[in-house]
């Protein structure tokens, strides 16, 4: 029988890092939808709010799946 690729640690569950990986990209996620809302009323800045938006949300998605995961690694 095959190893499972995902093992559970036991001391992650404490750890104030995981409270951060989660609680940094919800409020990059929501600061990015509020760049998308404000994008639309404001016709001068409406490009660079939208590009912020994106990068925002991206970034957001980035970190759990990402580069957490890559500095676990390095240790």
């Amino acid at each position: 029988m095959s190893q499972p690729l995902i093992q559970h640690r036991e001391d992650e569950t404490k750890s104030p890092g995981r409270a951060i990986s989660f609680v940094f990209p919800m409020i990059l996620f929501l600061g990015g939808l509020a760049l998308f809302t404000v994008a639309f009323n404001y016709p001068d800045w409406t490009g660079w709010l939208f590009v912020g938006g994106i990068l925002a949300v991206a970034l957001a998605f980035a970190i759990p799946t990402t580069i957490l995961p890559a500095l676990e690694d390095r240790e």
